[in-house]
């Protein structure tokens, strides 16, 4: 009963990235660029670690969701700490794209690399998203690697296509035009602070997302999915990233 309300529901809930959003978002990732420049040459942490293994997540700043023309802006940090870990473990793991399925069990469908010149990457994914509700998304991004010095690289990832995916892995299945459908997530741009310090490897991940507004009648499908999502997608690939490079630095 519930997924076929749900079914009956889909259209209603259909919406499409507007101008006026995107034009926001665009100006919003001037200043975030800025800002990660900023960063490259900071010798300020970000986050505060305490000693745990589990990575810390918190707002970027204090508005967090950002209101902008019928979308949010979503901009989390978060940071975790790996000792004895060293920039090429998690250069090395961040690249390995065809196994992102593998790294991020759960969250990466199918991962593939498009292209490769120099530092360099386009990657393509099929990315799962559950709440209330279970999405699956075909994804592109255009990935740079920044070498700062032989101790500090940053690694910016920009979304060029996110299409809601129907009736994923059947005879069905449908790639919806990007930039419709339930407007979860329609633009996310991801930045790596990689860093050694304190015999180990600090990991920041800054991710600014753009999703729809909350209708308030359909809150309680919406809200879950654009609130509490990102910040949880976030986390879980702190963690897995984490695992990750332990598991290569101790290959070295």
């Amino acid at each position: 009963m519930r997924l076929l309300f749900l079914f009956l529901l889909a259209p209603v809930v259909s919406v499409e990235l507007s101008y006026k959003s995107l034009a926001a978002f665009k100006q919003y990732m001037e200043i975030a660029d800025r800002s990660m420049l900023e960063r490259a040459s900071s010798p300020k942490t970000v986050v505060m670690l305490n000693g745990s293994a589990d990575p810390v997540i918190q707002p970027w700043d204090k508005t967090n969701p950002r209101d902008v023309p019928d979308a949010l802006i979503h901009d989390w940090v978060g940071a975790v700490f790996v000792p004895r870990a060293k920039v090429a473990d998690a250069v090395a793991v961040l690249q390995d794209v065809p196994h992102y399925p593998q790294i991020y069990s759960g969250d990466i469908l199918s991962a593939r690399l498009e292209s490769r010149e120099g530092n360099h990457l386009k990657v393509l994914f099929r990315v799962l998203r559950k709440n209330v509700v279970t999405v699956v998304l075909e994804t592109e991004y255009d990935v740079d690697y920044r070498r700062i010095s032989d101790t500090r690289t940053q690694v910016w990832s920009r979304s060029t296509r996110i299409a809601e995916v129907d009736d994923s892995g059947t005879p069905n299945e449908r790639v919806r035009r990007p930039d419709s459908g339930w407007g979860f997530l329609w633009r996310l741009n991801t930045y790596w602070h990689l860093e050694e310090r304190d015999g180990g490897l600090l990991m920041e991940c800054r991710a600014v997302s753009l999703t729809r507004d909350i209708p308030f009648a359909l809150a309680w499908i919406v809200k879950p999915m654009v609130t509490s999502l990102p910040r949880e997608a976030l986390a879980g690939t702190l963690q897995k990233t984490r695992a990750a490079v332990i598991a290569r630095a101790a290959r070295r």
